[in-house]
């Protein structure tokens, strides 16, 4: 191999590398292509670590986004707040958590470093990104400043905008208005750099077309990281240090141009459950599918459901995940769907089957006993009318 072709060969792995998206830990993947036919993906540990793990969004045109949201990564209650979420809708398992317990009249200062979210000083958690970091500061910063009496309605209000389907609809309407001309312009540079540059390149060189080709090139990456700076101003206005190494990126790098569309819509649901953003993006079956095992997964924890035996952050914990319970029951039943019927319990697949695990569905020849996949949580025999909710 040349060197001409070891650098195309380059180009194509870069560009290869701006489609591969990181995924902490503590948040879910909604990949879309075409309109609504999207789908919920959770990257697991096939591509990744303890940390999170890697997907590939669409390469090739048209060019589809993926958007990140996360699950809410504290416990609040009126009293305090546990760095702690029992909810777990990875298959990988919890992402790492400091599982502190602060009160809330304890709470000096709230401030941001980078994902890191400080109390007093202090690590709070370390959240899945800058943008969630930011909300989660705002948020806290709000609830600190209320009196006890008013902190649990506060909390539940903001459970409720974290599901709210039409705002997630706004947020996406706005993307695509401030999005103007750019996911044109991508795909049409993804077509001039890949169809057009290469096959030239590799055919004549650089020396006869190279000066045209890099002048339309530029023009081409110049005009697309202009329309994402304004772009990105306005949907992400706190965001400008990172505004400013996206911006410099794209005018240097033409496979982060192509990438502009997906890298402004990434953090756009941020602020919202993935259950909402299911509920906007996915289909009608999938969107039940997800609902079902949003529900569980507040019913039937993974277990530990607590790390530590503090009573005020236990006590955080099941408040917490309680008001999140009431808010997505209700919310199912706002989109025509009934909790009771998503969630009710499995038939036998074997006539030898006699428990089952009420988190995660399996099935087992022995009456008694624990899933060891849902952290040792009890089986429930088939045909009992009890549901352990601990």
């Amino acid at each position: 191999m040349g060197e001409l072709e070891s650098l195309l060969l380059v180009l194509a792995l870069i560009y290869l590398s701006e489609c591969l998206v990181w995924v902490r830990r503590g948040a879910l993947a909604i990949r879309n292509w075409r309109g609504r036919n999207s789908r919920i993906v959770d990257p697991g540990a096939l591509l990744g670590n303890q940390r999170g793990g890697f997907l590939l969004a669409n390469p090739l045109p048209p060019l589809g986004n993926v958007f990140v949201s996360p699950w809410f990564p504290v416990s609040l209650s009126p009293d305090g707040l546990f760095a702690y979420s029992s909810s777990c809708l990875s298959g990988a398992g919890r992402a790492s958590q400091t599982a502190r317990y602060v009160r809330f009249e304890d709470i000096r200062d709230v401030a941001i470093d980078g994902r890191q979210v400080l109390v007093n000083g202090g690590i709070l958690l370390c959240a899945t990104s800058t943008f969630a970091a930011r909300s989660l500061v705002e948020s806290l910063g709000r609830l600190r400043t209320l009196p006890r009496s008013g902190r649990a309605e506060a909390i539940k209000r903001l459970v409720r905008d974290g599901l709210d389907a039409d705002a997630v609809s706004r947020r996406l309407g706005e993307c695509r208005s401030r999005s103007g001309r750019i996911p044109i312009l991508s795909n049409t540079l993804f077509v001039y750099l890949f169809l057009v540059v290469v096959p030239l390149v590799w055919r004549y060189g650089f020396g006869q077309f190279g000066l045209w080709l890099l002048g339309g090139m530029l023009a081409q990456t110049v005009t697309i990281a202009l329309l994402f700076r304004r772009a990105h101003r306005v949907l992400y206005p706190a965001a400008g240090e990172e505004r400013f190494k996206l911006f410099l990126t794209m005018l240097l790098a033409p496979p982060t141009a192509i990438r502009a569309p997906d890298i402004l819509a990434r953090h756009l649901l941020e602020d919202f459950h993935p259950l909402a953003a299911a509920k906007v993006l996915c289909q009608a079956e999938a969107f039940k599918r997800f609902a079902r095992r949003v529900l569980l997964d507040l019913r039937y924890p993974l277990h530990p459901i607590c790390p530590v035996n503090e009573p005020a952050a236990i006590a955080s914990e099941q408040w917490f995940r309680a008001a999140m319970g009431e808010a997505v029951e209700k919310f199912i039943q706002q989109v025509g769907l009934e909790a009771h019927e998503l969630t009710v319990a499995p038939m036998p697949t074997e006539p030898a089957n006699q428990s089952y695990c009420p988190r995660c569905g399996a099935q087992f020849v022995v009456r008694e006993g624990t899933c060891v996949d849902c952290g040792g949580r009890p089986l429930e025999r088939f045909g009992s009318a009890e549901a352990e909710t601990r």
